[in-house]
């Protein structure tokens, strides 16, 4: 489990990318906006027929997916501090359960490891402590309350930020350009690659690739980005794989973040990646 410094309190897409990314757990994360107004580049779109026909295929096909609700999901986790080389100075690696159940989020530690200069060291008491609190913190609370704490710490359920990473839908598709660029081998299907991009340069938005199934339509995976990086923030990187499961919903498969935060005398690497198996609906 990483806490991330104040630093990233300025960072709202860095908190939304948390939220899609729900179960990776970076906590402690204020959600305060950047005080600086968005730029926007013209709004007439520059997408071509063929991507605007693409997006509007995936479009038909999210809509097509069934409600995703209570739901449960094992999870493995390794989050590491990484040097200036991206490789791992500190890893904490956990498995776990975790779980959304009528929209309180909670996480069950199985195990949990740190390591560090060669040395590991069990940490599952200290995460199962820390869950713990957390899940009991949702249950005194209001409504609202649990809202605006999903909203902080991204605990949000993938039905309710897919438009965030999947803007697709009549609603948002109009704020962005979309192209075709090309086709790529992914796991050994080929796939087409779709390039987004924002017209807001915003910490508000994300933009990037997505790998589209040719045959349903399917997005299996977004590798993504902000449209515009706070001035600490040197690199926020995230991916995201799905799938299908037989019933229909739409689920993660795996996700990836990469951050790097660059101060004067100090520079913040965390790389964070978490699979997801065994997806119980209920």
């Amino acid at each position: 489990m990483i806490r991330p410094s104040a630093l990233f309190r300025k960072t709202p897409a860095f908190l939304r990318a948390v939220g899609i990314l729900a179960v990776i757990g970076l906590a402690g994360l204020a959600g305060q906006s950047s005080a600086q107004a968005p730029s926007a580049s013209p709004s007439s779109s520059s997408s071509s027929p063929e991507a605007l026909a693409l997006v509007e295929g995936i479009s038909r096909r999210i809509a097509s997916y069934p409600e995703l609700g209570s739901w449960q999901a094992r999870a493995l986790s390794t989050t590491s501090r990484m040097t200036a080389d991206w490789k791992p100075k500190s890893t904490v690696r956990s498995e776990k359960i975790v779980s959304m159940e009528r929209g309180l989020w909670s996480e069950e530690i199985l195990n949990a490891t740190e390591t560090e200069d060669g040395r590991t060291r069990d940490v599952t008491a200290k995460l199962r402590a820390e869950a713990r609190e957390r899940a009991e913190k949702q249950r005194r609370s209001t409504e609202n309350e649990r809202n605006d704490d999903q909203r902080r710490r991204g605990r949000r359920s993938l039905d309710i930020a897919r438009d965030e990473v999947l803007p697709f839908g009549p609603d948002k598709r109009d704020g962005y350009d979309f192209a075709l660029d090309g086709t790529a081998d992914l796991d050994g299907t080929a796939v087409i690659v779709l390039r987004s991009r924002s017209h807001v340069r915003s910490e508000e938005k994300f933009e990037g690739l997505y790998f589209v199934d040719p045959a349903t339509h399917d997005v299996v995976r977004a590798e993504l980005t902000i449209a515009k990086k706070p001035g600490p923030l040197k690199r926020m990187e995230m991916e995201v794989d799905f799938r299908v499961l037989p019933g229909g919903h739409q689920v993660m498969k795996k996700a990836v973040m990469r951050i790097h935060v660059g101060l004067i005398v100090k520079n913040i690497r965390i790389e964070a990646v978490e699979t997801y198996s065994d997806h119980v609906l209920r």
